[in-house]
């Protein structure tokens, strides 16, 4: 059984955004850095608003990028529980028009997690 999502924040990025006029012109989308920064810094505040322990030093996992986070299509993160105390987030594309996608797919972990795997 798949735990429930937890919805963290929403955001469509401006065409105006400066990081689309050089990425690509002609065919902008979202850096990946800058995806990802914003997905788990959504996660770290609404975990330090429901003061929930120190998210801040958590570890990224896993990040896969599947599909590309265009200007102007309005972004969804959400999290849930993994394995290992570990966390989920997803960021979703919902496009006014159409069908939502996964734009991103990351898994945080506690860092004693993963100096222990590292020692190993």
């Amino acid at each position: 059984m798949k735990p429930s999502s937890h919805f963290l924040a929403e955001w469509t990025p401006p065409a105006q955004t400066p990081v689309f006029a050089g990425h690509f012109p002609g065919n902008p989308l979202l850096p990946g850095s800058v995806l990802l920064d914003w997905a788990v810094s959504a996660y770290a505040h609404a975990q330090a608003q429901a003061r929930q322990g120190d998210v801040l030093n958590r570890i990224v996992r896993q990040a896969r990028f599947l599909a590309p986070a265009r200007p102007e299509v309005p972004l969804r993160v959400e999290h849930q529980p993994a394995r290992r105390e570990r966390t989920r987030l997803q960021v979703v594309a919902v496009p006014v028009d159409g069908e939502a996608y996964l734009v991103l797919d990351v898994l945080l972990e506690p860092p004693r997690k993963h100096a222990e795997e590292a020692s190993r």
